[in-house]
This record gives C-alpha cells, sequence and structure tokens, in this order.
C-alpha cells in the first residue's frame, strides 16, 4: 500500500520550486547568451566588458565585447572577431590601437616591475573561455528544457534524480569561471591601460556584472530544483512532500 501510495505521489504536480527553478535557469541562460553577442553587431555595443576613450574626451570609443568589438567614431562600425578575448587584455588593446590608433598608445609610461606588478610581460594567450560559455549555456538551456518538460508532462516526466538541479549547479559553477575570468582580464586590463597610456581612459562595462548576475541565477535555479532532495525519508514524501 505504502508502494502504491509513493507511485501516485511522484505523479503530482510539480511544486512552486519547479517553476522558480524554471524562471531563474531561463534568466541565467538569457543573460550569458548577452554577454557572449555583445559588441558583435551595433544592436549589442551597450553589451561591453570595456570602453577605451580618448583623453581629452573626443569623438572616439572603443567597445570590447567577449567576441567582438565596436569602434564609434562619427560613424559605429562593429567587428566580430574572436581575436579580441586575449589575455593579457592590455597588451591586445595596445597592439590594435598602435595599428589602427597609434596617438592613443604614444608616450607610454615605463612601468618597474617591482612596484607594479601587473607590468610583468606575459606571453599573449587565448584563456579558453568559448568553450565554457557554450557548456554553460547547454546546462543552463537544458535544466530549463527539462522543467518545461516536468511541468507540461508531468505524467510522464518525473525527474526521480534531479537532473536538472544538477545541471542548474554545473551552469553555476561554468558562470563563476566565467566571473573570475573576466575579473582578471578585464579589470587588471582597464587598470594597466590607464596607467601606461596617458591619451586614453579605460573603463570597464555591464558585462562582468551581467556575468555575476547569471551566476546568482543559476545557483537560485539549482537550489530550488533540487530542493525535493532535501525529504529526509519517504514518510515525508508520503505525507505530502513530493519530488519537484
Amino acid at each position: 500500500m505504502a508502494e502504491k501510495s509513493r507511485k501516485f505521489a511522484l505523479r503530482v504536480r510539480p511544486t512552486r520550486y519547479n517553476y522558480i527553478g524554471m524562471f531563474f535557469s531561463l534568466v541565467g541562460f538569457i543573460l550569458v547568451l548577452l554577454c557572449l553577442v555583445g559588441c558583435r553587431s551595433a544592436s549589442g555595443q551597450s553589451l561591453y566588458f570595456a570602453k577605451i576613450t580618448d583623453r581629452p574626451a573626443g569623438n572616439l570609443t572603443i567597445l570590447y565585447g567577449l567576441q567582438g568589438y565596436c569602434v564609434l567614431d562619427k560613424t559605429t562600425n562593429c567587428v566580430s572577431d574572436d581575436g579580441v578575448m586575449i589575455v593579457p587584455f592590455d597588451v591586445m588593446v595596445s597592439n590594435m590601437l598602435n595599428a589602427t590608433y597609434p596617438r592613443l598608445v604614444e608616450d607610454a609610461i615605463e612601468q618597474d616591475q617591482n612596484l607594479n606588478p601587473l607590468a610583468t610581460p606575459t606571453p599573449l594567450h587565448n584563456p579558453k573561455l568559448f568553450p565554457a560559455i557554450v557548456m554553460c549555456l547547454i546546462c543552463g538551456g537544458a535544466a530549463f528544457l527539462i522543467g518545461v518538460a516536468r511541468t507540461a508532462f508531468y505524467r510522464y516526466v518525473q525527474d526521480e534524480h534531479y537532473s536538472r538541479g544538477f545541471l542548474a549547479w554545473g551552469s553555476a559553477v561554468l558562470s563563476l569561471l566565467l566571473v573570475a575570468e573576466c575579473s582578471v582580464m578585464y579589470q587588471n586590463g582597464v587598470k594597466e591601460l590607464n596607467v601606461v597610456y596617458p591619451h586614453l581612459e579605460a573603463t570597464e562595462g555591464p558585462g562582468r556584472p551581467i556575468t555575476g548576475v547569471a551566476f546568482a541565477a543559476f545557483a537560485i535555479a539549482g537550489y530550488t530544483y533540487m530542493h525535493g532532495c532535501f525529504a529526509k525519508d519517504d514518510v515525508e514524501i508520503e505525507d505530502g512532500y513530493n519530488p519537484l
């Protein structure tokens, strides 16, 4: 009788935690996707990670995203280029500006490596963020879709092993990696550009905070999706505490 009752309980409608998890997993997915496509076209120029302007203030503005950049100089020209995802960011920017706007990198101030550790020469390399972002999107999208299936087809889709919760937490870990890497890449790069080059001003954009919000969204989604795992025994399930 108890086994029959449990089977019946497993087929009830999903609880409110499933809907909360669906919402936050979708939010995280959209935010990470926006970060990925930022500055690849004029419509995404506001989703940048770093901004370069000439000093004193003029008409030139260069916006850098993860896989592209936009040049605003009377007209707006956006280029999709994964070559901008390079560490150290300040060295990549200085090399690019030296070929396009050399006046911005003139009169560079020599740095003492003992006083400024960020000035220590580091080989240019790709931090391989793109595969991590793709995996984050796959996990987050799968968590959302399983939540939708659990809602729409709850009689057939039970997700007894809480795969959508583990997928959401996997996305949270990957988005946290993105936050950490972007902090090192852009925060240090912007600081070094302002110290070394007196004819430009570098500032951070909304990209890094957006990745932080995406991490929080995925973490909340994972917690709410996994809420049913916190049942201590079968008695709680039979008394109405049902898996999501």
